[in-house]
């Protein structure tokens, strides 16, 4: 049994290799093509493009069917680029400075680095917008920054290399997300700044709490909030969206200092405001093939939930149970 199932691990990893090391060899420019190929195929494979176009009218019920299917027609060319560009860049890391302008972040990208001159570490978080795999990477190789990301553990161990090799370029240290709320400390404690996808359902029992994005309540990890409020942390949202020329690099901190949020819930929701107004400038660069509006609190009105999509629905109470890992977070902060 183990054998064949590393067979299976070995098959599934050799072809994305193959593509690994293809996307190396193709000019940047050819991917815009690739893009609309494969990404027209997805759009039509079940479940792809019905899953986007329902999270895009829940977001954005303003919108017609035609301009949905745009949307979520685009969202898929875009995931396709991203993946064709990770890889291309894991290649010619002495190229990716020219795929990048940095006008939009390089002030808070400095004030950042400045607040850390003590060497307290930062928090980084991130959607899945434009592509989500370079904005650690600008912070790593065009500013310097000593990053930590938080990764979530591929079942294929051949694809988790494979993936964290590209992800680690540049001394990146990869935090993966089994046992990530000590490791993230650790890695703070050490001046590193936190790089963390922001746009993820994370159940209260594992630390999460409802946050309004597009006027939905959908569950968010409070860790940032946790950790960041402590030490008064300098804390960022940063995006890099694909224009026609280059990625347009935005980097912006919170409205305040972390210290002075009254609490995780209302430090979590300014990150998600700011979320929500970066996926408004490119709504076609989201990744919407994700059940993000997947549970509906109890408590929530009826209007609200009729805008949540079909797939949504009410969690049992074990997904709110979260005493013990909330004192694991409140444990750590205390000992700061």
């Amino acid at each position: 049994m183990k054998i064949l199932k590393d067979m299976k691990a070995r098959a599934e990893y050799l072809p994305v290799l193959a593509a690994f090391k293809l996307m190396g060899l193709l000019p940047y420019r050819s991917f815009g093509a690739i893009g609309r190929v494969f990404g027209t195929l997805l759009y039509y494979l079940p479940g792809f493009g019905s899953l986007c176009r329902v999270n895009i009218h829940a977001a954005f019920p303003e919108k017609d069917a035609r301009e949905v299917k745009a949307i979520a027609h685009r969202s898929l060319e875009n995931l396709v680029r991203t993946l064709c560009e990770f890889f291309w860049a894991c290649s010619h890391p002495d190229k990716f400075a020219e795929t990048v302008d940095l006008t939009n972040c390089r002030v808070c990208a400095e004030e950042g680095l400045r607040r850390m001159e003590d060497g307290t570490g930062a928090i980084l978080v991130t959607p899945h917008l434009g592509n989500w795999e370079f904005a650690g990477r600008i912070l790593s190789q065009l500013f310097h920054y000593r990053m930590a990301t938080v990764v979530k553990t591929a079942r294929n161990p051949y694809l988790d290399r494979l993936i964290s090799s590209g992800r680690s370029a540049g001394d990146v240290r990869i935090l993966h997300s089994k046992g990530a709320a000590r490791n993230m400390k650790k890695a703070l404690d050490e001046g590193y700044t936190i790089g963390i996808l922001i746009d993820q359902n994370t159940r209260p029992r594992n630390g999460g709490v409802f946050v309004n994005l597009f006027g939905i309540p959908v569950p968010v990890s409070r860790a940032p909030a946790v950790l960041a409020r402590s030490r008064n942390r300098f804390v960022a949202i940063g995006t890099a969206i694909r224009t026609e020329g280059k990625f347009n690099a935005i980097l912006r901190e919170l409205p305040k200092p972390a210290s002075e949020y009254e609490s995780d819930e209302a430090l979590i929701q300014a990150l998600t405001d700011i979320t929500e107004e970066f996926i408004r400038m490119a709504p076609d660069q989201y990744l919407w093939l994700y059940r993000r509006f997947q549970y509906i609190p109890e408590d929530v009105s009826p209007e609200v939930r009729k805008r949540y999509p079909s797939y949504a629905r009410v969690p049992s109470r074990r997904f709110f149970s979260m005493k013990a890992k909330m004192a694991q977070l409140r444990e750590m902060a205390r000992k700061e």
